[in-house]
């Protein structure tokens, strides 16, 4: 093949491009025989088979000086590191002292008329004192279940040898102190602000305690009247009321946290736990004796009992209906409250359909799962489990483990409360249908007409109660109301001077203490009264008296007649009106003397003469004069034989003495 137009280098240069590139190869193979590297050791530059040596035998050279003497190191200019760490440790973590303030001159800018750029100064309330309007005294017998959670709210009580064991009803008497409390003063004094003070008071927001007075507790102290006229030293009387435990705020309030403070929002804020604070509900009873001080004033009275004619027979059991009937409607209409939180009244029909849509619901549910997985996963294709497409499980599924527990914890609760609420409606229907009133007609009917709210009224009475009085002796009550400190949690936005002050740290700010109530002798569970009394009567001819005596059996007062002689004990066991009742007493006849008013003498014989009876005490007291023509006017003798009476004729009665005044 000719090769014309290439001349000889163009036909050669590959050849050529080859040959330079053996050339250059070559070149440095001929170098890196001729020049030997070197590497840099110190001073020195040594070939690389030489530097391992060279490095081991001064590792040896320093390892004879290491082994002749010891190192020293010079401390001096040296700073050490621990104490200033150990300084560090106890110091600040931030530059300043504490943290900054949530301004309360921008606060000031929130508050109506807070246009000043200067700290706010806050009102700081100084609550009304309640007033005491009396103490009432009532008897009956609680219920076995009712004695036990007293005896769980009072280590006093606990302690008595008739709390020890509790196998029935409990007779006993307690007392019930109550006030009046001033909510229109109240309401003012926590709105109130000081513009003319230095500096200026303003308003507390009424955001921090949402413009209500909340009563988280209502305090009453007694006093007891010694052997020589002195009054000891005040102790607290513990709650004794038939609520949830959640409405029991005093054993927290030491404690509180914003958590308590949330409660009390919450639960205070309906009306029916708020006078539940206020207005006690006393355990249950058998005979539901006890009468609220409302009622009474309600009926016109003075709420103190101190007419006993009012206080008799059918007037008195209507009192105790409308005590009940109040109680009772109160108790159900939380529950409704609460049942409408949780889904309404359980309907058992209604239930069973529901639960048949469910389970229908869930069926087809699966059944559509299990198509769409056979045809690649289910709707938009994605994958089983996690995607829109599969199925969801463990706690993000709604219809897990958890949430049917939920399901099922919530339809428990609908259906205890439904009964209770079911029942107390029923129970309301039966005394409304005693008192003659309009009768309620279903648990399902319009609620009744709603009582005045808390926020229209201007005053109330509240009450609470007393099981650890001791019968035979005296007490006096004053109280004081703990309502929710609005400062409470709010340091950062108090000027220094009422933080430091504490103000901040109470959750509740107490009234001034009321006066103390006048004084009240509890009623023994045994009482008796001098009838007649004649000189030179009887067996013996040294005089004789009849005498009633009234024992407390099953929360209602037994009546029984005895005649004695001196030295006979007063009382003994009766079994005349079929269950055997003992009337013992402490007590028995020392003497009859003749009674010398001419008046209470008047138709005398020459051998028997009215007389008055001397009293003497197994115990050791001091003996008592009794005179029958005082006896048997006695009030409490009234109200015990009206009550006796119509406990008799009923087989169940007005139950209790009637509420004695203070």
């Amino acid at each position: 093949m000719k090769l014309k137009g290439i001349n000889v280098f163009e036909q050669h240069v590959e050849k050529i491009v080859l040959g330079v590139a053996v050339v250059g190869a070559g070149g440095l193979v001929a170098w890196q025989f001729i020049n030997t590297p070197e590497v840099k050791v110190g001073s020195r530059s040594v070939a690389p088979r030489d530097v391992d040596p060279l490095l081991v035998k001064k590792a040896e050279d320093l390892g004879k000086r290491l082994e002749g003497a010891g190192i020293e190191i010079n401390a001096e200019g040296v700073a050490l590191a621990a104490p200033s760490f150990d300084a560090a440790l106890k110091g600040d973590v931030a530059p300043a002292k504490a943290l900054a303030r949530t301004a309360p001159n921008f606060n000031g800018r929130l508050v109506k008329g807070g246009s000043s750029a200067q700290d706010v100064w806050y009102y700081v309330p100084t609550l009304p004192a309640l007033q005491m309007r009396g103490v009432q005294e009532t008897a009956d017998a609680l219920t076995a279940e009712a004695a036990a959670e007293a005896k769980k709210a009072s280590a006093v009580l606990a302690a008595r040898a008739d709390f020890q064991t509790i196998d029935g009803p409990k007779d006993v008497v307690w007392t019930t102190p109550f006030a009046r409390i001033d909510l229109k003063k109240l309401r003012a004094e926590l709105a109130a602000s000081a513009a003319e003070a230095t500096p200026p008071k303003m308003a507390i927001p009424g955001v921090w305690y949402q413009e209500t007075p909340y009563v988280v507790d209502v305090v009453f102290e007694r006093r007891e009247k010694g052997v020589n006229g002195d009054w000891g030293a005040p102790a607290v009387v513990p709650v004794f009321a038939s609520r949830t435990e959640e409405l029991n705020f005093r054993g927290r309030i030491g404690e509180a946290s914003a958590d308590l403070r949330d409660e009390v929002f919450s639960l205070l804020g309906s009306d029916d736990n708020q006078k539940e604070i206020l207005q006690a509900t006393f355990y249950d009873t058998i005979n539901g004796s006890f009468v609220s001080p409302a009622v009474i004033a309600e009926a016109g009275g003075d709420a103190t009992g101190s007419d006993p004619v009012a206080d008799l027979g059918a007037a008195r059991r209507r009192l105790q209906l409308q005590t009940q009937l109040q109680q009772k409607q109160r108790r159900a209409e939380s529950l409704r409250t609460d049942l409408e939180k949780l889904g309404g009244i359980w309907d058992e029909e209604q239930e069973r359909k529901n639960e048949e849509d469910r389970k229908r619901d869930e069926r087809e549910r699966k059944e559509s799962e299990q198509s769409g997985g056979k045809t690649g996963g289910g709707a938009g294709g994605r994958g089983p489990g996690g995607g829109p497409g599969g199925s969801m499980s463990g706690k993000n599924n709604p219809s897990g483990d958890d949430g049917e527990k939920d399901a099922k914890r919530r339809a428990a609760e609908r259906k205890s409360k439904s009964m209770m609420y079911k029942r107390a409606m029923q129970e309301i229907a039966a005394i409304e249908k005693e008192l003659g009133v309009q009768v309620t007609a279903s648990p399902n009917a319009p609620k009744a007409p709603a009582a005045p709210k808390l926020a229209s009224l201007d005053e109330l009475l509240v009450w609470g109660h007393d099981l650890e009085v001791q019968p035979g002796r005296t007490y006096q009550y004053r109280c004081v109301a703990r309502v929710y400190n609005p400062f409470f949690g709010k340091g950062n936005q108090l000027v220094k001077e009422q933080d430091a002050a504490g103000l901040s740290a109470a959750f509740t700010i107490d009234s001034v203490a009321s006066e103390w109530s006048s004084e009240l002798t509890v009623s023994p569970d045994v009482r008796f009264f001098v009838t007649k009394a004649m000189v030179g009567d009887g067996s013996l001819g040294m005089g004789s008296a009849q005498i009633e005596v009234y024992k407390l059996l099953g929360g209602q007062w037994r009546r029984g007649e005895v005649s004695v002689q001196p030295g006979e004990r007063i009382g003994r066991m009766d079994d005349r009106g079929g269950a055997a009742v003992d009337f013992s007493t402490q007590y028995f006849l020392l003497d009859v003397v003749e009674d010398l008013d001419s008046d209470r003498g008047a138709g005398a014989t020459r051998d028997r003469r009215p007389g008055i009876v001397v009293i003497g005490s197994i115990g050791g007291d001091d003996p008592e004069i009794r005179i029958p023509a005082v006896d048997i006017g006695d009030v409490d003798r009234m109200r015990l034989r009206a009550q006796a009476e119509a406990a008799k004729a009923a087989g169940q009665g007005a139950g209790a003495p009637a509420p004695k005044g203070t």
